[in-house]
């Protein structure tokens, strides 16, 4: 819900730099965080990745007012959108090298 608010906040503000790019970062900086927020330590489901990539799906495309799935993939991947279960990977990754960075909790897996 906070995400299609946040959303719809900033496509109808950035309107009027009349350039799809300026709302993709502004939708990158701002809605991406909400969708991602605590991925790295809940295990999803296949289904609940769907419905968050769903979400980035339905955003480009109102974005660039396209409906084609195919296109709508091929401009995810112009624009530097992949998969959302990509992002949450890498967050995962990021998130245990950190933890496996702290000293004193590298000792209690040893």
């Amino acid at each position: 819900m906070k995400f299609y608010r946040t959303f719809n906040f900033i496509y109808y503000r950035s309107k009027g730099a009349s350039s799809e790019f300026v709302s993709v970062q502004l939708f990158k900086s701002y809605c991406l965080p909400f969708i991602l927020y605590a991925t790295e330590v809940i295990p999803l489901t296949k289904g609940s990745v769907r419905l968050l990539d769903n979400c980035v799906k339905q955003a480009v495309a109102k974005i660039f007012k396209v409906y084609n799935t195919d296109t709508v993939d091929s401009v995810r991947q112009q624009c530097d959108l992949p998969y959302i279960g990509t992002l949450i990977e890498k967050r995962r990754l990021k998130f245990v090298n950190k933890l496996l960075d702290i000293p004193h909790l590298a000792r209690l897996v040893v």
